[in-house]
């Protein structure tokens, strides 16, 4: 008697299980995408481009004065004495040091105000993948650009779900 309780124990162990996953799907999330395509993502991205556009276009003229030092100093250094070449070549090294040292804070701010915006954005993302999770009766959701996830079908992608889901939770 006991052998066949074992033995029914055992079958709905096996039987049960298979069961539950037949019924669970899985779906994907390309998070990059929702926080591009968003329009949080949109708002977030608009207020780092006016916070530090002006900054980077400063750095952009200095580094485009530096490449044409650079290009002068390559045409021009033929006819040049080994002095005017040595000093023309500290003058650049100066100038790049001065752009790196300029430079830096500005990249250093820029990354610490991205992860910044970045938090404000995954707590709604999150929200939203969850609702459509639910709604759809999915078991899991994976992240498209996880490290050896290799093949997804595009089925699956419910990105564009979780990004309607987004923009009408977060206006």
């Amino acid at each position: 008697m006991t052998r066949l309780y074992l033995f029914v124990a055992l079958m709905l162990s096996i039987a049960l299980p298979v069961q539950a996953a037949s019924t669970t799907s899985v779906g994907y999330v390309d998070m990059q995408k929702v926080l591009e395509a968003s329009t949080l993502g949109k708002r977030l991205q608009e207020q780092l481009r006016k916070d530090f556009e002006p900054r980077a276009k400063v750095l952009g003229e200095k580094e485009r004065d530096i490449q044409k030092m650079q290009q002068e100093l390559a045409r021009d250094k033929p006819l040049m004495s080994k002095d005017q070449v040595a000093k023309k070549e500290k003058e650049i090294k100066s100038q790049i040091e001065a752009y790196q040292k300029e430079a830096m804070p500005v990249q250093q701010e820029l990354m610490k105000v991205q992860q910044e915006k970045g938090r404000e954005i995954i707590a709604p993302a999150r929200k939203a993948v969850d609702a459509v999770a639910k709604k759809k009766k999915m078991g899991m959701v994976l992240e498209r650009g996880l490290a050896g996830l290799l093949y997804i079908d595009e089925s699956l992608d419910i990105t564009a779900d979780v990004i309607k889901q987004l923009d009408a939770t977060t206006k």
